[in-house]
């Protein structure tokens, strides 16, 4: 009898493909904002969610995802975590490099302003009204030229969804915005996107499992060599 079993438990493992026995999961948790990690209805989607599920396939991992707000990148909370990776269109600023473990970047971008495409901006920030998002870095660029001696109008929001909004209703004349979610914007809503950045950063993932790092950095580091990430960037933005 115990040979029967013995026999069937081999004949179980020859025909199960190995992932099933020996499923193993990458916890990643992202971020939610479009276009890195969003709602669709009832499909989860964006770049980021594009990305870490080719890079789950590429370390043999099943991809389990997490869906988070931005407020859990603090250093305080993000160590509870039990997650392998945050992602969400992370700037990789040097601040934010000394309080996180940040894996290799894989996406280009920065601090762009965003205009209506019905106005013709001479570069000067007093001949329009910029809406920002209050706490966030726009609103410290906008405080910074106005401590300088600048005029500079400005309307303080809660979201970047009302900021959006009253771009479109004419409410508002710029914004800032990261560079890849200004692209989409530019994209959805026929929004231009002023070609000089406010500055530039390389975006990335906090690594919460030293022990899957090194795998995961290869994973990119070939993702990257094979142009995968920048198709999925355009697939979202159009031009990059």
């Amino acid at each position: 009898m115990r040979r029967r079993i013995l026999l069937l438990l081999l004949f179980v493992a020859i025909i199960l493909p190995t992932s099933f026995i020996l499923s193993q999961y990458l916890k990643v948790g992202f971020l939610l904002g479009s276009p890195y990690a969003f709602w669709s209805g009832n499909t989860f989607k964006g770049i980021e969610y594009d990305i870490w599920k080719a890079v789950s396939q590429e370390i043999g991992y099943q991809l389990e995802v997490y869906v988070l707000p931005f407020s859990v990148i603090a250093p305080e909370i993000l160590t509870k975590l039990s997650m392998d990776v945050v992602v969400g269109g992370i700037h990789m600023t040097e601040e934010r490099k000394k309080l996180y473990d940040f894996g290799t970047p894989y996406m280009d971008s920065g601090l762009a302003i965003v205009t209506r495409s019905d106005i013709k901006w001479d570069g000067k920030p007093e001949s329009i009204t910029f809406g920002v998002k209050k706490g966030a870095t726009g609103e410290t660029i906008v405080q910074q030229w106005n401590q300088s001696g600048k005029k500079v109008k400005y309307v303080s929001y809660v979201s970047n969804e009302e900021i959006i909004t009253n771009l479109l209703i004419k409410k508002i004349d710029g914004a800032f915005f990261d560079y890849i979610n200004a692209l989409y914007l530019a994209k959805m809503y026929g929004l231009t996107v002023q070609e000089q950045l406010i500055y530039t950063t390389k975006i990335g993932y906090i690594s919460l499992n030293k022990e899957l790092k090194s795998q995961i950095d290869k994973a990119i580091q070939k993702l990257l060599k094979e142009n995968k990430i920048r198709q999925v960037l355009v697939s979202y933005v159009g031009n990059y």
